[in-house]
């Protein structure tokens, strides 16, 4: 059996399966398969079949549909070789070679495999009618998932990059695996295929035969419908055009607008709410409807971003440059961060806006509304005793006032255990738990600061109570504007995190969009 199979079966939740197992062993798999002499028998032309282009002149029952029916009425009529044939599809294979005294090469090996999957997933789905002896409905339906994962499994092989020479490779024969010129039928039951494993992987609480998967083993598994090579890298397509470019020994990574789509409901269903947000961006890049112009844009959003950051920080120590007041400029390249933001939403599409989490900065803006509606006694704390004395007696605060710097750690802490412990709840491992929500934080932090800039600069001053005061100290005193800046991030950031109660069905990594287009199941 070749390696590349068993590791693929294996990864994600591939041995939480068998944990979950009720009754039957891989071994009582083996041993059952071996003894069906029946069974082995249907797959008797199969290496005929995967090397010829023609079916002229066979009887029904030995043209691969022929062999697929014989294959499937042999499975629906004995439990243990169903259950084998489910649970250990590649152990199917190895028999079926040995059978065939070793002659199958990969793709033959491959197409026992795509055989076995798709013989068991007709028991089980009780296509044309099939009742499978021995099973209950119940049982049926428990085991509807493992059929579903072993039929994507089998059939998503042909579609992943191959090392080997290109008439090794399982895609040089996706066209003769369901009969002679059947590409387009085998491409369908693909997209078939991963779109009922990925409706599984949706509802993963909901399947007693996933329930012993633990959140790693379920991110891995998301990785293997997602990439070429089940880890994160180039993204798994599935067209008959990636399928002659591969058989032709020919790497593609062309991605139809279903393979798009499919990317952006995993992203958003898988993802975003595990906080994955470097692999979302990856990914985004990748489908984005201009890929090249894509990561212009976006880096052109990371250097405006980073320009207000150090704007910001050169406010310590001096309040113009070139004339102009330091914290202006930085306004300036937040709006100019949000503005090519935007443009890049509108011309990329919804795939390249998904992991800059923008419903973030809408709930930070909430928080700017809550500060410019707040007492001046908010920012008072930040700037000198004497200056507010001078500007406005009796305004300054009391020395037994806590200190801002305190107040603004005290709230971004507060949203980073928010975060933290939703990350726990939504089943991250520690380790996992403690850097992502710490990037989602960053995130978070940056949109913040953005929108409390763009406030403090054009909005409060105006639209506040002593907002004029507040402009006055803001542009003579450069270290507590930096503090009232502090204290403005912390509490937009805060807002921002816990205003995720109030959309309490979506993640706070949401993308930014109330209306959906497919069926709830």
């Amino acid at each position: 059996m070749k390696s590349q199979f068993t590791d693929r079966v294996c990864a994600g939740i591939g041995e939480a399966l068998h944990r979950a197992r009720q009754g039957g062993t891989a071994g009582d798999d083996t041993a059952a398969v071996q003894a069906a002499v029946e069974l082995l028998d249907a797959y008797q032309t199969i290496t005929e079949l995967m090397r010829t282009a023609s079916e002229e002149q066979r009887p029904p029952e030995d043209t691969a549909e022929g062999r697929i029916a014989r294959i499937t009425a042999v499975l629906a009529g004995d439990r243990r070789l169903l259950m084998a044939a489910l649970y250990s599809p590649l152990a199917v294979v190895a028999a079926v070679n040995k059978h065939h005294e070793g002659a199958l090469d990969r793709r033959q090996q491959w197409g026992a495999w795509c055989w076995t999957v798709e013989a068991a997933w007709r028991c089980v789905a009780r296509r044309d009618g099939l009742e499978p002896t021995g099973f209950t409905s119940a049982e049926l339906d428990i085991l509807a998932p493992v059929a579903a994962r072993q039929r994507f499994l089998a059939f998503a092989e042909a579609y992943r990059t191959c090392d080997a020479t290109p008439a090794d490779c399982p895609a040089d024969a996706a066209s003769r695996v369901f009969g002679p010129r059947t590409s387009h039928l085998f491409v369908a039951r693909s997209i078939e295929a991963r779109w009922i494993w990925k409706d599984v992987l949706d509802h993963a609480e909901s399947h007693p035969a996933l329930g012993q998967a633990t959140a790693g083993e379920l991110e891995q598994e998301v990785n293997l419908l997602l990439f070429d090579r089940g880890r994160p890298g180039a993204v798994l397509g599935m067209s008959t055009t990636r399928l002659d470019l591969l058989s032709q020994g020919k790497r593609s990574r062309m991605l139809s607008n279903g393979d798009r789509g499919t990317v952006r409901e995993v992203v958003e269903r898988h993802l975003l709410p595990r906080f994955q947000i470097v692999d979302t961006l990856r990914l985004a890049l990748t489908t984005a409807q201009h890929p090249g112009c894509s990561r212009i844009t976006a880096s052109a959003v990371v250097l405006a971003g980073a320009a207000a950051l150090v704007l910001v920080t050169a406010g310590l120590c001096r309040k113009e440059i070139c004339g102009l007041s330091v914290f202006t400029l930085a306004a300036s390249a937040a709006g100019a961060c949000y503005l090519i933001g935007a443009v890049g939403s509108v011309v990329h599409g919804r795939e390249w806006a998904l992991p800059w989490l923008l419903r973030m900065p809408a709930a930070s803006a909430i928080g700017l509304f809550m500060l410019t509606a707040m007492h001046p006694s908010w920012w008072r704390a930040a700037f000198p005793e004497h200056w507010l004395e001078t500007v406005a007696p009796g305004s300054a605060p009391p020395g037994a006032a806590p200190s801002p710097v305190w107040a603004a750690f005290l709230l971004a802490s507060a949203a980073y255990v928010y975060l933290l412990v939703t990350a726990r709840n939504h089943g991250l491992e520690r380790k996992s738990a403690l850097w992502r929500a710490a990037l989602v934080w960053l995130v978070g932090g940056c949109h913040a600061l953005l929108i409390s800039l763009l406030g403090l600069v054009w909005i409060v001053p105006v639209f506040s109570e002593e907002g004029a005061l507040l402009y006055q100290g803001w542009t003579t005193y450069s270290g507590p504007a930096v503090i009232t800046l502090a204290q403005a991030t912390a509490w937009c950031l805060t807002a921002g995190v816990f205003s995720q109660i109030l959309w309490d069905d979506q993640p706070i990594t949401a993308p930014l969009a109330h209306i959906r287009w497919h069926k709830d199941r």
